[in-house]
Protein backbone atom coordinates (compact mmCIF):
# COMPACT_ATOMS: atom_id res chain seq x y z
CA UNK A 1 0.00 0.00 0.00
CA UNK A 2 1.54 3.58 -1.32
CA UNK A 3 2.20 5.73 1.73
CA UNK A 4 0.68 9.57 1.69
CA UNK A 5 3.32 11.63 2.66
CA UNK A 6 3.02 15.78 3.67
CA UNK A 7 3.75 17.82 0.90
CA UNK A 8 7.17 19.04 1.49
CA UNK A 9 7.25 22.55 3.21
CA UNK A 10 8.51 25.81 1.45
CA UNK A 11 11.91 26.47 2.57
CA UNK A 12 11.18 29.74 3.92
CA UNK A 13 7.79 30.23 6.37
CA UNK A 14 7.31 33.84 6.84
CA UNK A 15 4.41 35.00 9.22
CA UNK A 16 3.39 38.59 9.71
CA UNK A 17 1.61 39.83 12.72
CA UNK A 18 0.35 43.21 12.23
CA UNK A 19 -1.53 45.15 14.19
CA UNK A 20 -1.04 48.86 15.93
CA UNK A 21 -0.12 47.17 19.04
CA UNK A 22 -1.72 49.85 21.19
CA UNK A 23 -0.06 48.14 23.35
CA UNK A 24 1.27 44.74 22.49
CA UNK A 25 -0.11 41.84 24.96
CA UNK A 26 -0.15 38.29 25.46
CA UNK A 27 -2.91 37.76 23.47
CA UNK A 28 -0.87 38.56 20.36
CA UNK A 29 2.15 37.29 21.73
CA UNK A 30 0.00 33.92 22.19
CA UNK A 31 -1.35 33.86 18.76
CA UNK A 32 2.12 34.27 18.12
CA UNK A 33 3.51 31.25 19.53
CA UNK A 34 1.05 29.36 18.08
CA UNK A 35 1.32 29.52 14.57
CA UNK A 36 5.04 29.35 14.87
CA UNK A 37 5.10 25.91 15.76
CA UNK A 38 1.65 25.31 13.72
CA UNK A 39 2.97 26.43 10.46
CA UNK A 40 6.64 25.41 11.51
CA UNK A 41 7.55 28.99 11.04
CA UNK A 42 11.63 30.10 10.27
CA UNK A 43 10.94 34.15 10.74
CA UNK A 44 7.92 35.55 12.73
CA UNK A 45 7.59 39.26 11.68
CA UNK A 46 5.80 41.77 14.03
CA UNK A 47 4.06 44.60 11.64
CA UNK A 48 3.69 47.68 13.19
CA UNK A 49 0.75 49.96 11.77
CA UNK A 50 1.74 53.20 10.92
CA UNK A 51 -1.45 55.03 10.72
CA UNK A 52 -4.17 52.54 10.69
CA UNK A 53 -6.85 53.86 8.01
CA UNK A 54 -9.41 52.68 10.11
CA UNK A 55 -8.74 53.97 13.47
CA UNK A 56 -8.15 57.49 15.11
CA UNK A 57 -6.56 58.49 18.41
CA UNK A 58 -3.44 55.58 18.29
CA UNK A 59 -0.50 56.25 20.13
CA UNK A 60 2.60 57.72 18.97
CA UNK A 61 4.37 55.71 16.68
CA UNK A 62 7.87 56.28 19.43
CA UNK A 63 5.36 54.66 22.14
CA UNK A 64 4.34 51.74 19.95
CA UNK A 65 7.21 50.74 18.76
CA UNK A 66 8.84 51.27 21.94
CA UNK A 67 6.59 48.77 23.58
CA UNK A 68 6.37 46.08 20.33
CA UNK A 69 10.30 45.57 20.73
CA UNK A 70 9.68 45.12 24.86
CA UNK A 71 7.06 42.49 23.93
CA UNK A 72 8.89 40.71 21.06
CA UNK A 73 11.86 40.42 23.39
CA UNK A 74 9.77 38.55 25.48
CA UNK A 75 9.26 36.14 23.04
CA UNK A 76 10.56 32.68 23.52
CA UNK A 77 10.38 30.84 20.23
CA UNK A 78 13.64 28.04 20.47
CA UNK A 79 15.79 30.93 18.60
CA UNK A 80 13.51 31.83 15.43
CA UNK A 81 14.28 34.50 14.13
CA UNK A 82 11.75 37.72 15.16
CA UNK A 83 11.57 40.58 13.56
CA UNK A 84 10.27 43.81 14.38
CA UNK A 85 9.05 45.84 10.75
CA UNK A 86 8.71 49.22 10.60
CA UNK A 87 8.31 49.38 6.72
CA UNK A 88 4.47 50.60 7.26
CA UNK A 89 5.54 53.40 9.80
CA UNK A 90 7.98 54.52 6.87
CA UNK A 91 5.60 54.94 4.34
CA UNK A 92 3.99 58.08 4.76
CA UNK A 93 -0.22 58.58 4.73
CA UNK A 94 -2.70 55.73 5.41
CA UNK A 95 -1.25 52.25 5.05
CA UNK A 96 -3.09 49.33 3.48
CA UNK A 97 -2.50 45.80 3.98
CA UNK A 98 -2.11 44.77 0.84
CA UNK A 99 0.47 46.97 0.34
CA UNK A 100 2.55 45.59 2.71
CA UNK A 101 2.00 41.90 1.70
CA UNK A 102 3.23 42.79 -2.13
CA UNK A 103 6.41 44.25 -0.38
CA UNK A 104 6.88 41.18 1.70
CA UNK A 105 6.20 38.93 -1.78
CA UNK A 106 8.93 41.12 -3.31
CA UNK A 107 11.18 40.66 -0.67
CA UNK A 108 10.98 37.17 -0.06
CA UNK A 109 10.50 35.43 -3.81
CA UNK A 110 7.74 33.80 -4.93
CA UNK A 111 8.70 30.39 -3.54
CA UNK A 112 8.04 31.43 -0.15
CA UNK A 113 5.30 30.78 2.02
CA UNK A 114 3.98 34.01 3.60
CA UNK A 115 1.36 33.88 6.26
CA UNK A 116 -1.10 36.96 7.45
CA UNK A 117 -2.14 36.22 11.28
CA UNK A 118 -4.61 37.52 12.87
CA UNK A 119 -7.12 37.59 15.37
CA UNK A 120 -10.97 36.74 14.71
CA UNK A 121 -11.98 40.24 15.37
CA UNK A 122 -10.25 41.37 12.05
CA UNK A 123 -11.29 38.22 10.14
CA UNK A 124 -14.97 39.23 10.63
CA UNK A 125 -14.52 43.33 9.24
CA UNK A 126 -12.13 41.87 6.65
CA UNK A 127 -14.14 42.72 3.43
CA UNK A 128 -13.80 46.14 4.74
CA UNK A 129 -10.03 45.79 3.89
CA UNK A 130 -8.66 47.72 0.90
CA UNK A 131 -8.83 45.56 -2.03
CA UNK A 132 -8.96 42.71 0.45
CA UNK A 133 -9.38 39.41 -1.86
CA UNK A 134 -5.82 40.58 -3.37
CA UNK A 135 -4.29 39.72 -0.09
CA UNK A 136 -4.41 35.78 -0.89
CA UNK A 137 -2.50 37.47 -4.25
CA UNK A 138 0.45 37.48 -1.65
CA UNK A 139 -0.09 35.63 1.03
CA UNK A 140 -2.34 32.77 3.30
CA UNK A 141 -4.70 34.14 5.90
CA UNK A 142 -4.64 32.43 9.27
CA UNK A 143 -6.64 33.02 12.06
CA UNK A 144 -7.00 32.54 16.05
CA UNK A 145 -10.64 32.76 17.33
CA UNK A 146 -12.21 34.11 20.34
CA UNK A 147 -14.11 32.89 22.82
CA UNK A 148 -17.81 32.64 21.40
CA UNK A 149 -16.51 33.11 18.17
CA UNK A 150 -18.75 31.46 15.16
CA UNK A 151 -17.59 31.16 12.02
CA UNK A 152 -21.75 31.61 10.56
CA UNK A 153 -21.53 35.03 12.04
CA UNK A 154 -19.13 35.76 8.88
CA UNK A 155 -20.76 38.10 6.37
CA UNK A 156 -21.40 35.87 3.13
CA UNK A 157 -18.14 37.30 1.39
CA UNK A 158 -15.99 35.87 4.01
CA UNK A 159 -17.47 33.21 4.56
CA UNK A 160 -17.44 32.07 1.04
CA UNK A 161 -13.56 33.10 0.48
CA UNK A 162 -12.89 30.73 3.58
CA UNK A 163 -14.67 27.85 2.48
CA UNK A 164 -13.11 27.95 -1.10
CA UNK A 165 -9.94 28.71 0.30
CA UNK A 166 -9.56 26.40 3.40
CA UNK A 167 -7.18 23.96 3.83
CA UNK A 168 -4.70 22.69 6.36
CA UNK A 169 -1.42 23.74 7.91
CA UNK A 170 0.43 21.21 6.03
CA UNK A 171 -0.82 22.77 2.69
CA UNK A 172 0.18 26.18 4.22
CA UNK A 173 3.66 25.22 4.85
CA UNK A 174 4.15 24.00 1.07
CA UNK A 175 2.51 26.79 -0.58
CA UNK A 176 3.15 30.07 -1.35
CA UNK A 177 -0.22 32.15 -0.79
CA UNK A 178 -3.79 31.73 -1.54
CA UNK A 179 -5.18 29.52 1.17
CA UNK A 180 -6.70 30.41 4.80
CA UNK A 181 -6.54 28.42 8.22
CA UNK A 182 -8.84 29.27 11.10
CA UNK A 183 -7.64 27.66 14.36
CA UNK A 184 -9.77 27.39 17.82
CA UNK A 185 -7.07 26.33 20.31
CA UNK A 186 -6.43 29.51 21.61
CA UNK A 187 -10.03 30.92 22.15
CA UNK A 188 -8.12 34.00 24.50
CA UNK A 189 -10.26 36.92 24.91
CA UNK A 190 -7.65 39.68 25.76
CA UNK A 191 -8.73 43.53 24.44
CA UNK A 192 -6.04 46.09 23.83
CA UNK A 193 -8.96 48.95 24.54
CA UNK A 194 -9.89 47.10 28.32
CA UNK A 195 -6.47 47.29 28.80
CA UNK A 196 -6.48 50.97 28.00
CA UNK A 197 -8.81 51.61 29.71
CA UNK A 198 -7.77 50.24 32.40
CA UNK A 199 -4.47 52.13 32.65
CA UNK A 200 -6.36 55.64 31.97
CA UNK A 201 -8.39 55.19 35.01
CA UNK A 202 -5.89 52.99 37.08
CA UNK A 203 -8.85 50.58 38.21
CA UNK A 204 -8.09 46.64 37.34
CA UNK A 205 -4.64 47.31 36.94
CA UNK A 206 -3.43 43.54 38.62
CA UNK A 207 -5.85 41.93 35.82
CA UNK A 208 -4.08 44.51 33.28
CA UNK A 209 -0.69 44.12 33.98
CA UNK A 210 -1.40 40.50 34.24
CA UNK A 211 -2.49 40.54 30.09
CA UNK A 212 0.77 42.26 28.88
CA UNK A 213 4.59 41.06 29.03
CA UNK A 214 6.07 43.06 32.34
CA UNK A 215 8.38 45.20 30.44
CA UNK A 216 5.16 46.84 28.47
CA UNK A 217 3.55 47.42 31.78
CA UNK A 218 6.53 49.00 33.27
CA UNK A 219 6.48 51.42 29.94
CA UNK A 220 3.37 51.96 30.36
CA UNK A 221 3.28 52.86 33.87
CA UNK A 222 6.87 54.73 33.46
CA UNK A 223 5.53 57.19 30.43
CA UNK A 224 1.81 57.64 31.86
CA UNK A 225 0.26 55.80 28.77
CA UNK A 226 -3.58 56.55 28.30
CA UNK A 227 -3.84 58.19 31.51
CA UNK A 228 -5.55 61.57 28.92
CA UNK A 229 -7.92 59.24 26.95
Amino acid sequence: MAVTRDPKPCAKRVGLLGGTFDPMHNGHLALARRFTELLDLTELVLLLAGQPWQKEGVSTLAHRLAMTRAAADSLELDSMRITVATDEIDRQGDTYTVDTLAYWREREGADASIALLMGADQLVKLNSWHRWKELFDYAHVCVETRAGFDVATLSAEVAAEYEARRATAETLRATPHGHMLIDERLLMNISATAIREKARTMSGTTDARSQVPSAVWDYIVQHHLYRTR
